[in-house]
């Protein structure tokens, strides 16, 4: 069987506390999703990669070092957790992700986290690329309306682009008992 890791992208404090940025568009149903792809991957012993952006700009939503950048509350990493710090949309570009996924013997991926449109969407992109099958959690990725467009849109859009670029899409409750049963 492949073995899986699962990735959480960028659920940090800025997104959700409304102070730097408006609150991301679900807020509870994304935390809820993420929380329980994370227990029950913590269940079946399948990795756990938390990945947190870092902003260097003063003021920014995810400044490095501010309590907005701190992963949300609810998503705390446990000793055998990783954390990937980027800087870039993906988690791959200038981190050494792909080598812990190495180290972990992930080939299969499972996604969450945001942002729909840009750090989810380029993280599943560039990890297709490096040859990780990547099954992304439909209903737990997030953005922001932009553009005259609703978040919901914007997301749905992205599992769309995601799925033509091969990621397989499957429901938070379906991964959770997939994960479970591994």
């Amino acid at each position: 069987m492949t073995r899986q890791a699962l990735l959480v992208i960028d659920l940090q404090r800025g997104a959700f506390d409304g102070v730097r940025c408006p609150v991301i568009h679900g807020q509870q149903a994304l935390i809820d999703n993420a929380v329980q792809l994370v227990q029950s991957a913590r269940d079946a012993g399948t990795p756990v990669v938390f990945v947190q952006h870092c902003e260097k700009e003063a003021g920014s939503p995810f400044e490095e070092g501010t309590a907005h950048w701190e992963l949300h509350n609810a998503l705390q990493p446990l000793p055998g957790d990783s954390v990937v710090k980027k800087s870039a949309s993906s988690a791959f570009e200038g981190t050494d992700l792909a080598a812990k996924l190495q180290t972990l013997g992930a080939r299969e991926l499972v996604v969450c986290g945001l942002q729909s449109e840009f750090c989810v969407s380029n993280t599943t992109k560039s990890a297709l690329e490096l040859g990780f099958a990547v099954v992304v959690a439909q209903d737990g990725h997030g953005t922001w309306p932009w553009d005259g467009e609703e978040a919901p849109v914007i997301s749905e859009r992205a599992n769309q682009t995601l799925a033509a670029a091969g990621a397989t899409l499957q429901t938070t409750a379906a991964l959770a008992r997939s994960l479970r049963a591994a």
